[in-house]
């Protein structure tokens, strides 16, 4: 009530008087300060040195054996048996031969609701720790195609090398479990859902105690690699703790195998600052594009959906490394296999690794979820990126107060006390007159984008391709846009204030950006400048002629989903359309871009063209 009065000249607290007076002015300034603070990130200044919070690990304290020729000749008989047996039964055979407790899974899964059924094979090996009762264990993943649909079965080899020299040892307190799919992200999350009980299409019965940590491997084809790409984004924004991401960094520099976040090699320390500054920022980027989109690279992502910290480490090949081509039947020439210092380097790093690991009394627990990392052994921590998005947050509240204090006539905002009652009844009265009619509209608005979130789930199976999804975004398009241009027209005698109506949209779209800031703080930015920006520059100045009222709309138009999506496409490096991509994961992995899109990005666009367009 006292917000209410307060726009009534009624005596308030100073906070708020002083937010009634100044509101108008700071809305933009904030938003643009928010901006600013992201664009400072970058900044040496604003990062930290990595340092490790869980001391129980001691990495790289121990001397590392791997590279021995039994561990050579278990990688050597996958390529014999590959020779003669189907994929999965390869490795079962290599696995069974080392000791491992195996299994084999078969699984079927779609790839989006109703479009196509496919098949898939995971095969895991376990290997009984000589010290536990299979408590808990940790995992080595790898895929036959990596993220770039480039042949895998150099890390399948490794991890033959690796199961046959874990096996050797007596040191170990948790099972380790070897994991290789022909489904990519899709197949570990299949294999994750039958170990945790989730499924019963495709169950598991060998079994091990609760996972503490995975670690996947990509080695493209080449014969020598400068280092190793770390990737720990997941699906749904979720990160890898910050101790295994440093504790992976430091033992691989122990190595002479580096592992450089998202591939990207350190800049020299006496570099000048712009250059630092643009590596940062490139780095920066691609932490974002994975986190907000879901784009991860490796299959760790399904691994951080049920809180299993988990990282991916990918080969860099040599620029000039001759890589050799697919042979029809899909294994490759000795060129293709990487050099013995190679293996043993690579090798080496993953002993180190779980050796580390291996020396955790509890989960992951001390370190940062939340953070960013500007560059190799320097993050930048959630006290000192959050402040941005509550900038940007502050900005939309304070045009919302600003706007619904100056809704209806200015003879409702007189400061005289002979007219207080008068103001209130006649205030109240306005509320009564255009309430329900922003309520319908926004509600109107919604109800178009829950059809936009359901129809694709619902359609028929031999529909929903790469053409047709572009189709249907632009046949959505000009459906929304028809809508908007008949509620405006219904609207345009009616009376109804816009000052109203983007009040409601703007506290509204705080909410959920502020709900968001805090579990992905990725997206939450990626949905304030889509969305929330031209949201806060809607009607900043008079749109009294068709002309700027044309001029508005086309400005949406240009940052609507179908036009942000298409140049997405592009931006984002998607192989399809954005929006099948978005379905996709929100059907296999819960991803939030899809209903976010749907749910808030795409009314919010229409319902700020609603304001442009009604009187």
């Amino acid at each position: 009530m006292s917000l209410v009065l307060s726009g009534q000249g009624e005596k308030t607290s100073p906070l708020l008087r002083v937010a009634r007076k100044y509101s108008a002015y700071l809305s933009y300034p904030l938003a643009i300060c928010g901006l600013l603070w992201l664009l400072a990130l970058p900044l040496s200044s604003f990062s930290r040195r990595a340092y490790f919070s869980e001391n129980a690990m001691m990495p790289g304290q121990v001397y590392t054996t791997f590279g021995t020729q039994s561990h050579m000749d278990a990688m050597d008989r996958v390529d014999a048996e590959l020779k003669t047996k189907d994929r999965a039964q390869a490795v079962e055979a290599v696995f069974a031969s080392i000791g491992l407790d195996t299994e084999t899974q078969e699984f079927t899964y779609t790839k989006v609701p109703r479009i196509g059924k496919h098949t898939g094979t995971n095969v895991h090996g376990i290997l009984r720790a000589p010290r536990s009762d299979s408590v808990e264990a940790l995992v080595i993943a790898a895929s036959w195609t990596t993220a770039n649909n480039a042949s895998n079965v150099n890390a399948v080899r490794l991890m033959a090398g690796l199961a046959q020299y874990a096996s050797e040892q007596v040191y170990w307190a948790r099972d380790i479990v070897f994991v290789v799919t022909d489904s990519g992200e899709q197949g570990i999350e299949e294999w994750l859902r039958a170990y945790q009980g989730l499924t019963t299409t495709s169950p598991l019965f060998v079994r091990s105690g609760i996972i503490q940590a995975a670690l996947s491997l990509e080695l493209p084809p080449a014969k020598r690699y400068t280092g190793l790409g770390l990737y720990f984004e997941g699906k749904g924004g979720q990160l890898a703790n910050l101790d295994y991401v440093n504790m992976v960094q430091y033992v691989s520099r122990l190595e002479r195998m580096p592992a450089y976040l998202h591939g990207l090699k350190d800049v020299p320390r006496r570099a000048h600052w712009w250059t630092k500054y643009t590596s940062a920022t490139q780095l920066l980027l691609r932490q974002v594009r994975a986190q907000a989109f879901g784009l991860s690279t490796g299959i760790h992502a399904p691994f951080l959906r049920y809180r299993i910290d988990a990282i991916t480490l990918a080969g860099l090949p040599q620029p000039d490394d001759p890589v050799s081509a697919v042979l029809a039947h899909g294994l490759f020439t000795d060129a293709d296999v990487p050099a013995a210092p190679m293996q043993r380097q690579i090798g080496r790093t993953i002993e180190a690794s779980f050796r580390s690991l291996n020396n955790l009394l509890e989960h992951f627990h001390q370190s940062f979820f939340f953070y960013m990392l500007p560059a190799n052994q320097r993050y930048v921590s959630i006290g000192d990126y959050i402040p941005a998005a509550g900038l940007m947050i502050a900005s939309l509240l304070l045009q919302a107060m600003h706007l619904w204090w100056m809704q209806g006539p200015d003879e409702l905002r007189s400061d005289s006390p002979h007219t207080r009652i008068t103001r209130i009844n006649a205030y109240y009265a306005l509320l009564r007159a255009t309430l329900p009619s922003s309520v319908g509209i926004i509600l109107r608005v919604h109800a178009l984008g829950l059809v936009l979130l359901l129809i694709p789930q619902l359609i028929a199976s031999s529909v929903l391709t790469d053409a047709t999804t572009t189709a249907y975004l632009f046949t959505m398009a000009l459906a929304s846009i028809s809508m908007v241009l008949h509620t405006s027209d219904i609207y345009w005698t009616r009376r109804i204030e816009w000052q109203q109506l983007k009040s409601i949209v703007s506290v509204y779209l705080a909410v959920v950006v502020a709900c968001l800031s805090v579990m992905n703080f990725s997206l939450a930015v990626a949905l304030f400048v889509v969305a929330g920006l031209p949201l806060v520059f809607t009607r900043v100045c008079r749109v009294d002629t068709r002309i700027r009222r044309a001029l508005g709309v086309f400005m949406l138009v240009a940052v609507s989903p179908v036009c942000m999506m298409t140049l997405g496409m592009h931006v984002l490096g998607c192989s399809s359309n954005p929006f099948r991509v978005f379905l996709a994961d929100f059907y296999r992995f819960g991803s939030l871009v899809y209903p976010l899109v749907c749910l808030v990005y795409w009314p919010v666009n229409l319902l700020c063209m609603i304001m442009v367009l009604i009187q």
